[in-house]
């Protein structure tokens, strides 16, 4: 069954603001800088209120139609929301794209509605040996439909204001850990020579393969726009991931990890640094050399709310001159004016801080955002 995939961008594309969105985007950059704004900027996730199309991963993963029609489902809320959300999609392939340029099978499960992952390590041999993994450049891989994707996305939103963003890069520690597997932790001890080389090798992938969608995209190196979580930066412009980081100890950290993230940031004049909070660590042991290192101009955690308060993480950041977005909105069974509320008296200071979250329907969304245009205008 064919999709009119031009009916629904025109659907979009009908409802967007481009003055509104300009102006949210200023706020946004104002914010990142640390400039004061009398509004912080909020960006709330959430389904459109009308009929969709809906689609399981899978079928994105093998139809560039229906990966665009799904991403453009959000962007279409954010339009009528008119909050501070940015309208863009990207080559929606996962982690493993990276990886798979070095030789990684990526697994998409039949009929699922599942993010794929990489299979397995194919850095096997111990001791270890580079020589097993195969040469991204070869581009027989998941990086050349990234590539090809993006251009088709490009072409396809010429003219509504939807921008492409760069696909899921990871970075230099995450994908290193998708290539080699739990054993990349020992060999920061026993194999220090090959961890560094590893993340070397990977890190120069990582800003090839970033300059060269940024071209594609048509966006500077040190700006642009990414969906997740939904920003503009403004000054750094690509994001790197690092959840293995939280499971490292701090010095180890300093050592192997800062060296390859301020190589892969410095011709992006930075970026935005990422980890995820769980119960096995919330990754503090390693919040001071991110903060520190001056690589990272913004940074967000993965459901940090269980694990740092809001208003000394703020504190924290903004002391750092590091841009925060928060990521969680309110907790289960906590009204939109609660949470407002609770936000509101944990900000002394307004700007370094922006909002970026998700709930799950139009409504909730709509609540929360008029309570915060009341509260903070």
């Amino acid at each position: 069954m064919s999709i009119d995939v031009e009916k629904w961008i025109k659907k979009v594309s009908s409802q967007l603001d481009l003055k509104k969105i300009d102006e949210a985007r200023s706020r946004i950059a104002a914010t990142w800088n640390f400039k004061q704004v009398e509004t912080p900027p909020l960006i709330i996730n959430c389904p459109p209120p009308d009929p969709w199309p809906s689609f399981k991963y899978y079928e994105t993963f093998h139809d560039v139609d229906k990966m665009l029609l799904s991403q453009l489902a959000s962007v279409y809320s954010h339009a009528l929301l008119q909050d501070d959300g940015m309208p863009c999609v990207r080559a929606n392939y996962g982690v493993g794209i990276i990886p798979n340029g070095f030789g990684s099978e990526v697994i998409v499960q039949y009929d699922s509605d599942q993010m794929p992952w990489v299979k397995e390590p194919v850095l096997k041999k111990d001791p270890p040996d580079l020589g097993e993994l195969k040469d991204p450049s070869s581009r027989q891989s998941l990086m050349t439909r990234v590539i090809e994707t993006e251009e088709y996305f490009v072409k396809m939103l010429d003219g509504t204001g939807v921008r492409v963003y760069l696909c899921d890069t990871q970075g230099p520690l995450d994908v290193a850990y998708l290539l080699r597997g739990p054993k990349l932790l020992s060999d920061f001890y026993r194999h220090p020579d090959f961890a560094k080389e590893l993340l070397e090798r990977v890190a120069e992938v990582y800003v090839d393969f970033s300059v060269e969608q940024k071209k594609i995209v048509g966006e500077p190196l040190g700006q642009g726009f990414h969906g997740t979580p939904n920003v503009w930066m403004d000054k750094g412009g690509v994001r790197l991931c690092e959840d293995v980081a939280v499971m490292m100890n701090p010095a180890q950290y300093r050592k192997f990890c800062i060296p390859v993230n301020e190589f892969s940031l410095r011709p992006f004049n930075g970026g935005m640094g990422h980890f995820c909070c769980s119960e096995a660590s919330d990754g503090r042991q390693v919040l001071e050399p991110v903060l520190s290192s001056g690589a990272f101009k913004a940074f967000f955690f993965g459901s940090p709310t269980k694990f740092y308060s809001l208003r000394e993480t703020v504190e924290l950041f903004q002391s750092r001159r590091v841009c925060l977005v928060w990521t969680d909105g309110p907790q289960e069974g906590e009204k939109p004016e609660s949470w407002v509320k609770r936000v509101s008296n944990s900000l002394e200071d307004k700007t370094g801080i922006i909002f970026s979250i998700s709930v799950e329907s139009f409504n909730t969304a709509r609540e929360i955002l008029d309570e915060w245009k009341r509260v903070f205008r």
